[in-house]
This record gives C-alpha cells, structure tokens and sequence, in this order.
C-alpha cells in the first residue's frame, strides 16, 4: 500500500520486538554450539552437504570461542553481503566471518564416506 502512494501504510506494520530479536538470535547461538559440539564442526545444513568447520591453522575441532566469533561475525559479513562475496576473490575462499573466527571451510570426507 506504501508503494501505491499511500504513506500511512507503514505506520499500520506490526511492531517487532528487539527483546524478542535478541531472543532468538542467542537461542540460534546456543543451538549452533550444541550441534558443533555433538557433530564436530557441523550444523545438520553442513552435515548434509558434508562440509564442516575447522580451525584454519590446524585444521582441528573449533573452539567455542571462535564458534561464537564466527557467529557473530556474519553481523558484519551482511553488510551489503560483503563478507560473502569476498569469497569469490580469495584463494583461500573464506569469507569475513572466517577470517574473523580463525576457522575454515572444509569437506569432510568421514561423512562422505558413509
């Protein structure tokens, strides 16, 4: 209705809650560090397609620290999907999360195995 000339619509719009926001962004947040601690480095999306997260130095199990940096760190990475288009110029191919948590992107050949 806005977009047909009418300015009032937009004041008509439910109101979203930041309360409820932060709700669900930390309980996104503490889901996603069960499943890595449960599958080691996989989120069910990524135990799918049978990619996992590493430590992009050792190439070993995340910590729960760069869990949540890396977390976090998509905030920034949206920004005009910046952090991942990056990924397209890179060698490495790791986006701005990545490069702020330490992590990696890997294929993980256990699970294509089976």
């Amino acid at each position: 209705m806005a977009m047909a000339g009418n300015p009032q619509a937009l004041n008509t719009q439910p109101q979203t809650s930041f309360t409820w926001e932060i709700i669900f962004e930390i309980s996104v947040l503490v889901a996603t560090i069960i499943f890595w601690e449960k599958w080691r480095g996989a989120t069910p999306g990524k135990k799918f397609v049978h990619i996992k997260i590493v430590d992009a130095k050792s190439f070993k199990d995340i910590t729960n620290k760069q869990a949540i940096t890396r977390s976090l760190g998509y905030i920034p990475s949206m920004f005009f999907f910046i952090g991942f288009l990056m990924v397209a110029f890179r060698k490495d191919k790791r986006a701005l999360h990545d490069l702020l948590a330490g992590t990696a992107v890997i294929y993980d050949e256990e699970s294509s195995i089976n």
